[in-house]
C-alpha cells in the first residue's frame, strides 16, 4: 500500500512541475498535382507546413523526389497498383485524400526487387504524410523517501489539502528533473555532504549544513540554513518559515503562499474600493435626482427651500431691472409690451427665425468688417458688444412679457393678486415675473415632500416652456419694432379710441350751455335735485 501511495503522490508532484508530451499529427495536404501518361504515371503534394513530396513511375523508374528508389516492369502488378492509387486521388482532396494515401499497401503479388522497390515508394508516403512527433522528454529522476506512519500525511496532502495543489503548482514551476522528494520526515544536509539536484521537502523540517546544489522547496516545515550551509538554487516556502543561521543562499527567497496572499490582499482591497466609489456615485446620483431624501430628509428640505430662495432672488434681481426700464424707456416698453399683446404668434416666429440667425449674423458682421481696415476698429467693438445686445434685447422682451402677464393677473379674481395695479407699470411687471416663476417655486415645494418626483420634473418643464415662450414673443416684439422706436400698433385699442372719440363729440354738440348746466353736485341749472 505504502509504495503506491507514494508513487501516486510523486505523479502528482511531477505532473505539477512537468507538462505532459502531446501526441502527433497527420499533415495536412493544401494541393496535389497528378500526372497520367503512356510512359509517367506522377504524384506532386504540397502540405500546410510548406514541405513538398514528388512520387512518380516514368520508364521504368521510381522516383521519390527526383531521386531513383529502383525499378518497375512496364504492365507488372506495381505499375497497376500505382495508377489505380492516382485515380482515386483525382477525386479526393485534404484529410480523405491523406488517409486514401496512408492506407496504401503494396500488391501482395510482388516478390524480390519489385516487393523492396514498393516497400520504398510505400514508406515514402507514410514518411511525408505523418507529423514527426516531438521529441519525448527525458524521464526526470525522482527520488522519493517516506519516513514512518506518514500514510495519514500523504492522505491529508491528496485530499484533505487540494486547494493547496495549485499553490505547489506554482513552487514547482520551472524545478529541474532531478527532484529528491521527503514526505513527513526531517533533512539533515551534515556538513561536508553535498545532494544533488532539487530538494523537496513536504510536512518536515530541513537543516543544511552542507551543499544543496538546486534549489529547495519546504511545504508546512522549517528550513533552517546553518552556519557553512550552501544552497546554490532558490528556496521556495509554501506555508513554512526560513531561518538564516549565518549560512549561503546563492538565489532568490520565495514564499510562494505569502505572494498569493498578498495578491488576494490587493485584489480585495481594490474590490472593496471600487465598490465604495461606485456607492459614492450612486448617493450622489441620487441626490441629484431627490431620491437621497429616503435616507436624508434634511437634505430634501434645504434642497427645495434654497430652490425657492433662488427663484425669489431672481424675481427681485429682474424686477430691479425692469423698474430702471420703466424709469429711463418707458415708452420703448409699452411698444414692446403693446406689440407682443397684439401679435403674439408673429413675434414669436420673428423671435424664433432671429434666434437662430444670432451667431450667423454675428460671424458674417465680424467677417465683413475684418476684410476693410477702417471696419477693423468697429469689430473689436462688435464682437462683445452683438451679444450684449442680444442679452438686453431678449430681457426688453422677456420684461414686455412679465407686464402683459401681471396686467391680465390685475384683471383676474385669483386671490394675492389685489396688490398688482395696472397703472403701476412696477406692480404688473413684479406681479408677472411672479406669475412667470410660479411653475418653479411649485416645483420646488413639492421636491420638499416625497414621491413627488414626477409632479416636480413636470412642473419644471412647463415652467421652462412658458419662459422660452415669453423669450421667443418678447424678442420678436422687439426685433419687430426696433427695441420700442418704431410703433407697430396704437397704444389704445380701436374699441376704446372709439368710445373716446363719441364722447367727445356729443360734447361738441352739447355746447357751452349744457356744460355749465351741470353742476359739480350733479343738479340742474335751476339747482334743483332729480
Amino acid at each position: 500500500m505504502l509504495p503506491s501511495r507514494n508513487a501516486l503522490l510523486g505523479l502528482v508532484l511531477l505532473s505539477l512541475a512537468f507538462p505532459v508530451a502531446g501526441g502527433a499529427q497527420e499533415r495536412a495536404v493544401v494541393s496535389k498535382e497528378i500526372a497520367v501518361g503512356k510512359a509517367e504515371a506522377a504524384l506532386r503534394l504540397e502540405f500546410a507546413d510548406g514541405a513538398r513530396l514528388a512520387l512518380a513511375l516514368s520508364d521504368g523508374s521510381v522516383m521519390v523526389d527526383g531521386e531513383s528508389v529502383g525499378s518497375y516492369a512496364v504492365g507488372d502488378p506495381l505499375e497497376a497498383a500505382w495508377r489505380a492509387l492516382l485515380g482515386e486521388a483525382v477525386l479526393l482532396d485534404d484529410g480523405p485524400l491523406a488517409s486514401m494515401l496512408r492506407d496504401w499497401t503494396p500488391p501482395a503479388s510482388l516478390e524480390g526487387e519489385a516487393l523492396a522497390t514498393a516497400r520504398r515508394l510505400d514508406q515514402a508516403l507514410e514518411a511525408a504524410l505523418s507529423v514527426p512527433a516531438t521529441p519525448t522528454p527525458p524521464t526526470p529522476s525522482l527520488s522519493v523517501s517516506v519516513g514512518e506512519g506518514s500514510d495519514g500525511a500523504i492522505v491529508r496532502l491528496l485530499l484533505g489539502q487540494t486547494s493547496r495543489l495549485a499553490t505547489l503548482g506554482e513552487a514547482l514551476e520551472g524545478l529541474g528533473s532531478d527532484i529528491n522528494l521527503h514526505l513527513d520526515e526531517d533533512v539533515v544536509v551534515a556538513e561536508g555532504e553535498t545532494i544533488t539536484g532539487n530538494l523537496l521537502v513536504v510536512q518536515g523540517d530541513v537543516r543544511v549544513a552542507g551543499i544543496v546544489s538546486g534549489d529547495v522547496v519546504v511545504v508546512d516545515g522549517t528550513l533552517k540554513l546553518l552556519e557553512g550551509g550552501l544552497i546554490q538554487g532558490d528556496v521556495r516556502l509554501v506555508d513554512a518559515t526560513f531561518d538564516d543561521e549565518g549560512g549561503v543562499l546563492q538565489g532568490e527567497l520565495r514564499d510562494v503562499e505569502r505572494q498569493e496572499r498578498n495578491v488576494e490582499r490587493e485584489l480585495r482591497d481594490q474590490l472593496r474600493e471600487e465598490l465604495r466609489s461606485e456607492i459614492r456615485r450612486e448617493i450622489r446620483s441620487s441626490a441629484r435626482d431627490g431620491n437621497a431624501g429616503f435616507f436624508n430628509p434634511f437634505s430634501r428640505v434645504f434642497r427645495g427651500i434654497g430652490g425657492i430662495i433662488e427663484n425669489l432672488v431672481a424675481i427681485l434681481i429682474l424686477g430691479m431691472v425692469g423698474m430702471g426700464v420703466v424709469a429711463f424707456a418707458p415708452l420703448n416698453l409699452d411698444v414692446v409690451a403693446e406689440t407682443a399683446r397684439r401679435s403674439p404668434g408673429r413675434s414669436a416666429m420673428v423671435g424664433l427665425a432671429g434666434t437662430f440667425l444670432l451667431v450667423p449674423v454675428w460671424v458674417l458682421g465680424a467677417v465683413a468688417l475684418a476684410v476693410s481696415i477702417v471696419g477693423i476698429p468697429v469689430m473689436i467693438a462688435w464682437l462683445p458688444l452683438f451679444p450684449l445686445a442680444a442679452v438686453a434685447a431678449a430681457g426688453l422682451g422677456y420684461l414686455a412679457m412679465a407686464r402683459n402677464v401681471g396686467e391680465w393677473l390685475a384683471d383676474t379674481d385669483y386671490r394675492y393678486t389685489d396688490w398688482i395695479r395696472k397703472s403701476n407699470p412696477v406692480t404688473t411687471i413684479f406681479g408677472g415675473l411672479a406669475g412667470l416663476m410660479i411653475f418653479f417655486v411649485a416645483a420646488n415645494v413639492l421636491g420638499i415632500l416625497p414621491f413627488f418626483g414626477f409632479f416636480k420634473g413636470l412642473l419644471t418643464f412647463v415652467g421652462v416652456m412658458a419662459s422660452l415662450v415669453a423669450l421667443q414673443v418678447g424678442f420678436g416684439a422687439v426685433l419687430l419694432t426696433r427695441a420700442g422706436r418704431r410703433p407697430e400698433y396704437y397704444p389704445k385699442d380701436f374699441d376704446e379710441a372709439w368710445a373716446e372719440a363719441v364722447d367727445a363729440e356729443m360734447e361738441m354738440d352739447a355746447g357751452p350751455a349744457a356744460k355749465a348746466g351741470t353742476g359739480p353736485a350733479g343738479g340742474t341749472e335751476n339747482g334743483g335735485n332729480v
